[in-house]
């Protein structure tokens, strides 16, 4: 390391002081690249925050859509329900409703086959 050091102040004070020039300009270029960086950055949180911002108005979203298919389904839940009474409800009244006719049938079968007086 030591070495390394001694040869880069070498080369600092070489030719004249040229290196001194060449040091200053990667200062500056180091220097621009850590703002440029930073900026970088900050963009990256701005994005990031608007990102989140996004996320949570997707998932409030979300959320309604889920409490209104749960709804929906209740309501449907309901109609299958009332469905099946409305159609037990026919099926008894079809029953009563041939019960009844076969018994104005029997009775007229019965005054036919009675003797006329």
């Amino acid at each position: 390391m030591d070495k390394i050091a001694a040869e880069a102040a070498r080369l600092l004070f070489a030719d004249g002081g040229a290196g001194w020039i060449v040091a200053v300009l990667l200062g500056l270029a180091c220097l621009h690249l850590y703002r440029d960086g930073l900026r970088v950055l900050e963009a990256r949180i701005t994005e990031t925050g608007a990102t989140a911002a996004a996320l949570e108005r997707a998932s409030q979203t979300n959320a309604a859509v889920a409490a209104a298919l749960e709804s929906r389904t209740r309501v449907l839940e309901d109609l299958v329900r009332l469905t099946g009474e409305t159609a037990g409800a026919v099926a008894r009244s079809d029953e009563r409703a041939r019960e009844r006719f076969e018994d104005l049938l029997r009775r007229i079968g019965e005054l036919q086959h009675r003797p006329n007086l």
